[in-house]
């Protein structure tokens, strides 16, 4: 993956959605599927050809159905984040404009959450916050390797009846240069 290209292909809403169900895990489209029933199949379908022409997925298995075999992928390592390099290539404009594809996917996922029957947010573990931190770049460092390494402990988890769904985001938006 290349430049725009790249960011293109993994910020657009739906696929953004697709990588993000992934999680460290391998999945089918079928398993695709059942996870954002709001998507199309023959969508949903398209857009995993996309990503993984894009070299973002690869087919990893192919499990045996009736029919023709399941296939099976998995995000290839690294493929799911832009290198910090490209990001400085974009326009003000883009950056807007990727960053409110991002938002716009965490307000569907809280809607989703918020019709859901029987949903109390208090209870659920619900929240969102913004706090403004001032850090050195060495600290701001040490804090990205810190949530990381959190992060991948709970990436880790596999699915499991005792366990609950969660969507959690981060976004680290630095103050301008003084």
């Amino acid at each position: 993956m290349s430049g725009s290209t790249a960011v293109d292909l993994l910020l657009h809403p739906v696929r953004l959605r697709i990588v993000g169900e992934f999680s460290g895990r391998e999945r089918s489209a079928g398993e695709l599927a059942a996870a954002l029933p709001d998507v199309p199949h023959t969508s949903l379908y398209r857009h995993i050809a996309r990503l993984v022409a894009g070299g973002v997925l690869e087919v990893v298995a192919e499990r045996p159905t009736g029919g023709p075999a399941e296939r099976v992928y998995r995000v290839v390592p690294g493929a799911d984040r832009l290198p910090r390099d490209q990001l400085d290539d974009l326009s003000a404009e883009q950056h807007r404009r990727y960053f409110a594809i991002y938002v716009a996917s965490l307000v569907d996922s809280l809607a989703v959450y918020a019709a859901s029957p029987g949903a109390r947010p208090g209870a659920d573990g619900l929240s969102y916050t913004r706090a403004v931190v001032h850090l050195s770049d060495d600290e701001r460092a040490r804090f990205e390797r810190r949530f990381a390494e959190l992060a991948g402990e709970m990436l880790a988890l596999p699915p499991a009846p005792h366990r609950r769904r969660y969507h959690i985001a981060s976004s680290t938006i630095p103050g301008p240069r003084s």
